[in-house]
């Protein structure tokens, strides 16, 4: 047979040929970003995540744990909502040597890297040829998972751990097909929870689980396959050594797990099925897996097939390449009988692709109730397992083709088949439009409106909404040559866009598939399948969803972050920039958290309200200063606001600075703001208050209204500002994030009252300066909702005292109580395992 063979010695050159390609097609895909100086901006990279990460390091460079972050809002446990990753190796290594956007770049860059490396590990594992193994590594480090979410850490750094985790369950597993162990089994135990405690340490447990979730139903589908003939118990002893290494993750990980489920029992989230069925793929958006550009690049698209859905293109792109898919369903189809590595990828691919369809699957409310099901919303997620196993099968056939019979006409009938899913997409948009003009069959209007019905949601969207939003006039082009017109008038354009290099690659497949049938190009075939996968994800790479800026410091790229470094460590700002003052040491009262904990948050958003002279503008001001804000920043819309309403003399009160930021403006407001270049579109606004901000305030017992404010307050903003306009301020001395100083003078009892968020674990002492006659205070929560958790904190003055100090310190128990689990867990399970191993070696020797 005149083919390459990759798994023969005679096709050695063409093994490592194949290897090097992707090696360097993946380090081509990482080029613009990190490699090639650059980094990833805007959105959540800039608005969540490096102001975050910037904590972290100035934690580890000061060699202390970030417990508790005093610049997230007005406080908050920071091992305990874990999207710093504290505690994860790497990330204490990174960003502990280096400066946080090139810990940031390198994070991202090393990851991918380890996921592909994990990838051919388990392309050999599931036993792929060394070529075949670098094509499935390649495939799975550049699929449309990590195109869209390159802007989110925990998606390259836990998602970098599964094909590892999968490849140490498959080795388990397949062990012996007997189910008797053997000595090398306790290792390979070992290897597998190893790798499971380091993807659950970066702190987004959602793709942990889903690893987990998939070990489990590969070792429940092993079982099951092997049985043939005999009985189930014979089989099931690489099941329970997988199982046992799932569930001794819980307590090895307890470090970081203890903190985050006491945080979890605080906050209480509401995680109903509205909050867990968002951002699911729809069988409608599956056409993706053949036509990855189809409604990710015009954002005519948003409001017709991703809002009326509950799901956003930032979310959903289930996407390998063409090539692979159609490989992969030739290996499933060719391969299945004979391998049991096919089968049970065939059915971690399929569960998947089910489960990332959320809420369109029945039984959804039924699977929700189950834990890890019910922590976890965004459900196209689902997609990174399916990614992984679509990407092993593609190696596989990469490796068969050259052993199957007449190859290029099932890849040729694929094709057709890919051809004729996306047209037909296609034709359901064009018939939904035509169906809502006055000339269609009211019939098939109704059809669609009752299909459009069946949505699992109960909202305001109608098909004639959406469908009018198609007819909505929209304006583009320049200042020049502006006008608007609808996504029905623009949509020819929008097909042509993004689906031209769809329909180019699918041709050029049709074409390659022919060839197969003649002879002097029948061995070139694989090589021809390789390189048209490598352009196909290059291509895809080139177009992520996140914009490209140059590697350097924020504070040296923003001039609204360089003015804010100005200012003494700590202060409060109230601002449209979620976590990115911290980034430059400030404390952002509106900060994002995932899991959260809303202190006040109807007085926060008061201090970010209207400055217009009037009653609105007094209380912004009153709001200011009861939540300690020393800053306010005001982007370019609101800044442009005050300049046309003539309200930008705020003397005495505060003075009024402005500072043009372009590059702020687009990380804030999207790479495509201000296409004219007008300056005053670029230019912000920062207020600063003239009375110094304060953070604790004395009120006497006689100022405290006699209803209980504080331990029942209706979420009212009003009262809180007439009780904190009667406090007096008092110095607060902030010696590190967990230690505090309250100079306390006062006359008559009352409450000291503290805009920090209370928490248990806080503890306070009053005493004198010297600290030698202190004495326990016991620490209230302030302004609680009912007995939810948010609340500000307070401390009873019960007599007059003269020049004392209120010391608050923070006892990070939850951490050290982890702690003490892990290492006990840690020692046991070594012990176990080496018992296990000398066992098995005594077993076999015999």
């Amino acid at each position: 047979m005149e083919t390459l063979r990759f798994t023969h010695g005679t096709s050695r050159w063409a093994r490592a040929a194949a290897i090097l390609g992707m090696s360097a097609g993946l380090l081509a895909w990482l080029w613009p970003i990190g490699l090639g100086g650059a980094m990833p901006v805007g959105g959540d990279v800039t608005q969540f995540f490096m102001g975050l990460m910037s904590v972290l390091s100035e934690s580890l460079a000061e060699r202390r744990l970030p417990v508790w972050n005093d610049l997230w809002g007005y406080g908050f446990p920071g091992i305990g909502e874990s999207q710093m990753g504290a505690l994860y190796p790497p990330h204490m290594v990174l960003y502990g040597a280096l400066s946080v956007e090139r810990a940031y770049v390198a994070s991202l860059v090393l990851h991918t890297l380890w996921g592909g490396l994990g990838a051919y590990w388990a392309g050999r594992v599931f036993g792929l040829s060394r070529a075949g193994s670098a094509f499935s590594a390649f495939v799975f480090s550049t699929s449309g998972f990590f195109v869209i979410h390159m802007p989110h850490p925990w998606g390259y750094t836990t998602g970098s751990w599964l094909p590892w985790a999968w490849g140490a369950a498959w080795r388990l597993l397949s062990d012996d097909p007997n189910g008797e162990p053997k000595p090398s089994t306790a290792a390979r135990l070992f290897v597998l929870t190893l790798v499971l405690v380091l993807q659950v340490l970066p702190g987004h447990f959602q793709i942990a689980f889903m690893t987990q979730a998939g070990i489990a139903l590969m070792a429940a589908w092993t079982c099951l396959d092997r049985v043939r003939g005999r009985s189930l118990s014979e089989t099931a002893r690489p099941w329970e050594l997988a199982m046992l290494g799932l569930a001794v993750v819980f307590p090895l990980a307890a470090v970081q797990l203890w903190p985050t489920a006491r945080l979890a029992r605080l906050a209480a989230s509401q995680r109903n099925y509205e909050y867990l069925s968002g951002f699911a793929s729809t069988p409608f958006h599956l056409v993706s897996l053949v036509a990855p550009n189809l409604f990710h690049r015009s954002p005519l698209w948003r409001p017709l097939v991703w809002d009326p859905f509950h799901t956003s293109p930032e979310e959903c792109l289930i996407y390998v390449g063409i090539v692979p898919l159609l490989l992969a369903i030739l290996a499933i189809a060719r391969e299945a009988r004979r391998d049991p590595g096919v089968r049970c990828l065939t059915v971690l691919a399929v569960v998947g692709l089910i489960l990332s369809l959320g809420p369109y699957v029945p039984g959804f409310r039924l699977l929700i109730q189950f834990p890890g099901f019910s922590f976890f919303r965004a459900p196209a997620r689902w997609t990174l397992p399916a990614s992984l196993a679509l990407a092993i099968l593609a190696g596989k056939g990469l490796d068969a083709w050259p052993s199957w019979e007449r190859p290029g006409r099932w890849l040729g009938v694929l094709a057709v088949g890919a051809v004729l899913w996306t047209v037909g997409v296609l034709g359901l948009i064009e018939l939904a439009l035509w169906s809502s003009t006055p000339s269609a069959s009211p019939a098939l209007a109704h059809g669609f409106t009752r299909a459009f019905e069946i949505r699992p949601w109960a909202d305001d969207q109608t098909f004639k909404s959406v469908t009018d939003q198609a007819r909505k006039p929209v304006l583009e082009g320049g200042p020049r040559h502006r006008e608007a017109r609808s996504f029905e008038q623009r949509r020819f354009e929008v097909y042509r866009t993004e689906l031209t290099g769809t329909a180019f690659l699918l041709a050029t497949v049709l074409v390659v598939s022919g060839l197969t049938g003649v002879a002097p190009a029948r061995r070139f075939i694989p090589i021809m399948l390789v390189v048209l996968t490598g352009a196909d994800l290059w291509l895809l790479g080139r177009h992520r969803l996140v914009d490209v800026g140059p590697l350097r410091p924020l504070v040296e790229q923003s001039s609204v972050l360089a003015r804010l470094a100005k200012e003494p460590r700590g202060t409060r700002t109230a601002d449209p920039m979620r976590n990115l003052p911290m980034a430059a040491g400030l404390a952002p009262v509106q900060a994002y958290r995932t899991l959260d904990l809303p202190a006040l948050p109807a007085l926060t958003s008061l201090a970010r309200g209207p400055l217009d002279p009037g009653p609105q503008g007094e209380i912004a001001f009153r709001a200011m200063r009861a939540t300690g804000v020393g800053l306010r920043v005001l982007d370019p819309t609101e800044a442009s606001g005050l300049r046309r309403r003539g309200a930008t003399d705020f003397q005495p009160r505060a003075t009024l600075e402005t500072l043009s930021d372009p590059v702020l403006a687009r990380w804030l407001l999207g790479a495509n703001w201000n296409p004219e270049h007008r300056a005053e579109a670029d230019e912000f606004m920062i207020l600063k208050p003239s009375d110094p901000a304060a953070r604790a305030w004395f009120l006497p017992s006689t100022a405290v209204p006699k209803s209980d404010i504080f331990d029942d307050w209706n979420g009212d903003p009003r009262p809180v500002l007439d009780l904190i306009d009667r406090a007096r301020p008092l110095k607060t001395v902030v010696r590190s994030p967990v230690d505090w100083e309250v100079m306390v003078d006062v006359d008559e009892p009352g409450w000291v009252l503290i805009s920090q968020l209370d928490d248990p674990q806080w503890q306070a002492r009053i005493g004198s300066v010297d600290g030698r006659s202190d004495e326990p205070a016991n620490i209230a929560p302030a302004f609680r909702v009912k007995n939810q958790g948010g609340a500000w904190q307070r401390v009873f003055i019960d007599k007059p005292r003269a020049r004392a100090v209120l010391r608050l310190s923070y006892d990070a128990r939850d951490l050290r109580l982890g702690l003490g689990i892990s290492a006990v867990s840690w020692l046991v399970w070594l012990m176990a395992t080496a018992s296990f191993h000398l066992a098995s070696r005594r077993r076999s020797n015999v």
